[in-house]
């Protein structure tokens, strides 16, 4: 029987990323949205950072037998899965002066996703069909005539886009990128290239040997860092190449997108039969406690040491008794004492931020930096835990405090650098605000700055004792060492409420009750 610093060392959580995570596919939970998504009700599936997106498509590309409804499916990925994406690559390097409107955005779009379909159907069809369809094809240079991959096929887009307007693309350094120039202009206009006849005649072609294909787009919150406005036009150009390509059944597109990025392109005003669109969207992927507990207890158990470690019967189904029974024999019954909420409610409840949101990978993330500061204590002190249990208060604490401060940089700051600022102007304060605070903390442009904090999930509106306020949630309270409580005078103060100093690690967040 191995030791407890031996059975933390060796605990595997599979990997935070799903690209990356090889537990992925045996421990699996499914979402509700994903019953949506292999029925084909929905092609945009919404959801915050590291709520499951990647693990949906994930999960039917590899596990697709399990999955009757998309046996006839080919999936076919149009996007890098890791390291940069090809498309941030192309859009930087195209000059300030020359960046495509949306229109010329949507047309790149369209030409792009109408070549990748092609390039997945050509060898499903009939012969016949296929000489045909790759006839037109070829005469409108919807396909650069040497084989490419797709950030040479995204670049050759875009530039046929432009250079059917006589606009031409002057790559910046580091990119080089030369295209035939008949085949660029080809079509002479956008508007005389049957984008809808071309798309249907592959839709028809798939239908008769009864194969579908589904083009999967991911990673498109990550499309220009830092350059909203840039950003927005590239996904609305996106989302409108989508409404005029989503009514074949055959040919479909599956987007994979943050549900703010989605909710602030669509916002921006100008988007015709914005409602078609709409509905098709799915989620946004929201995770249930029992379900975050259930994602965490079948991680752990994958582990053989664990299971033998416990004693338990590798093939019990995980009751939602059992999932407990697991999960408190190895974590305490509460982090806090005398509050109300047990551990992981506790634990869950400090990973949610300004919109209600608590992943899978910020709970995975907790668990992972808990496994590391459990060890490095036992290193230390030589103390052990009792019984079975494996992980102390003080470990839980240090981790969320942590993944906050991991959270803050890489989801916020490395996505919104503008709002590095804004968000500094907040440590050591308090938590709860009301206008009037909030304009002195961060100046004129507050009206607009709150409304980025409240979409990225930064503050939250409430009401407390009659008073309507700001809140900034635990996730971030803790990655800013602010005080909860109020930065103004409540009229009425609130029985028993105490304030917590988050910068204090044996001294617990305010009640539950006070939190949204």
């Amino acid at each position: 029987m191995p030791n407890k610093d031996e059975l933390l060392r060796a605990l595997q959580l599979g990997g935070i990323v799903a690209e990356h995570d090889n537990l992925l596919s045996e421990c699996f939970v499914r979402h509700p949205v994903l019953t949506e998504l292999t029925n084909d009700q929905k092609d945009l599936i919404l959801g915050a950072k590291g709520a499951g997106k990647s693990a949906l498509w994930k999960e039917i590309r590899d596990s697709k037998h399990k999955y009757e409804t998309i046996s006839n499916v080919e999936l076919q990925l149009v996007t890098n899965p890791a390291g940069d994406p090809e498309f941030r690559d192309i859009l930087v390097a195209i000059g300030n002066d020359e960046f495509p409107d949306v229109d010329e955005l949507r047309v790149a779009w369209r030409l792009y996703l109408l070549a990748q379909f092609w390039r997945g159907a050509r060898e499903l069809i009939n012969p016949d069909l296929r000489q045909q369809i790759g006839t037109e094809i070829d005469r409108y240079g919807i396909i650069p005539k040497k084989e490419s991959g797709l950030k040479a096929a995204f670049a050759f887009a875009v530039a046929k886009a432009r250079a059917l307007k006589q606009l031409k693309v002057s790559w910046t350094s580091g990119v080089a990128l030369e295209f035939d120039e008949d085949q660029l202009k080809a079509g002479g206009s956008a508007a005389a290239i049957p984008f809808n006849d071309m798309i249907a005649a592959i839709n028809e072609s798939l239908s008769t040997v009864d194969r579908r294909i589904w083009l999967i787009l991911d990673r498109l919150d990550e499309i220009i860092l830092g350059d909203e406005a840039r950003e927005n036009q590239v996904l609305k150009g996106l989302l409108l190449a989508y409404r005029d390509m989503s009514d074949f059944p055959c040919a479909r597109l599956k987007v994979f997108l943050r549900d703010d990025v989605y909710q602030r392109v669509t916002s921006i005003g100008h988007f015709p039969a914005l409602t078609h669109v709409r509905s098709k969207a799915a989620g946004p992927i929201r995770w249930e406690l029992e379900d975050l507990l259930l994602l965490v207890v079948r991680r752990f158990v994958a582990n053989k040491p664990i299971v033998e470690f416990l004693g338990l019967d590798a093939d019990s189904k995980l009751t939602p008794e059992l999932r407990r029974k697991i999960f408190y024999s190895l974590f305490p019954a509460k982090v806090d004492k005398g509050r109300a909420a047990e551990t992981f409610k506790w634990i869950v409840d400090r990973i949610t931020d300004g919109n209600g949101v608590a992943t899978p990978r910020d709970l995975l993330s907790v668990i992972d930096a808990a496994r590391i500061f459990q060890l490095e204590q036992m290193q230390r002190e030589g103390r052990d835990l009792p019984g079975t249990q494996l992980f102390a208060e003080d470990a839980l604490r240090r981790a969320v405090r942590k993944v906050a401060k991991d959270n803050l940089e890489t989801r916020i700051f490395a996505e919104y650098p503008d709002l590095r600022e804004p968000i500094e102007a907040f440590r050591g304060g308090k938590a709860d605000h009301n206008d009037e605070t909030l304009r002195h903390l961060l100046g004129s442009r507050a009206d607009d700055i709150v409304r980025r904090l409240e979409r990225v999930g930064f503050l939250f509106r409430r009401s407390r004792d009659g008073a309507q306020m700001w809140t900034v949630p635990f996730f971030y309270s803790f990655a800013l060492d602010m005080t909860r409580g109020a930065s103004f005078d409540l009229a009425v103060p609130a029985e028993g409420h105490e304030e917590v100093n988050l910068r204090e690690d044996n001294l617990a967040a305010h009640p539950d009750s006070d939190q949204r």
